[in-house]
């Protein structure tokens, strides 16, 4: 079986444009391709892929990272509308259905490889300052609390006068 990738994107390419402009569409095809891969025995080799290709759209959308370029953007949905589409080149209730999804998801990994590396590298920057954010927000929260002791004593103090 030999796989056209280029023929693939060709025919879904109107469709991944216009849910490209559409905010709401392309949140539930990010939903959709998550719940269909999620226990999936077939698709647990791309699984940290298909989860990378998800973060980066949702981080894209919220507008958190905006190194990514609309043809990239619009690879990933294509490979997600052939993930989600059941009756593709080799239907997915099939055994080995989804080979050929595995094929096309990876075959979009490759072709936006750099921009992938990019958003590792951002994320792994954002997180660790997301994280001492946190901490320094923490410190910040507990910086009015009084010493321990002082607040041991003032129970005792109390039950005293009752």
């Amino acid at each position: 079986m030999k796989i056209d990738f280029e023929e693939i994107i060709r025919k879904l390419e109107s469709k991944a444009n216009t849910i490209y402009f559409d905010t709401d569409k392309l949140k539930q095809l990010l939903i959709t391709a998550k719940e269909k891969a999620e226990g999936n025995k077939q698709l647990m080799e791309i699984w940290e892929d298909l989860k990378l290709i998800i973060d980066l759209v949702k981080d894209w959308i919220k507008g958190d990272y905006k190194e990514l370029s609309k043809t990239s953007v619009i690879m990933i949905i294509i490979s997600l509308l052939y993930l989600v589409n059941p009756l593709d080149l080799v239907p997915d209730f099939l055994p080995g259905g989804f080979i050929d999804d595995l094929a096309v998801i990876a075959y979009v990994i490759k072709k936006i490889s750099d921009e992938l590396k990019t958003y590792k590298q951002w994320r792994s920057i954002n997180k660790t300052d997301e994280t001492i954010e946190m901490k320094a927000e923490f410190v910040d929260d507990t910086a009015d609390v009084e010493d321990i002791d002082d607040i041991l004593n003032e129970d005792e103090d109390t039950d005293e006068e009752i």
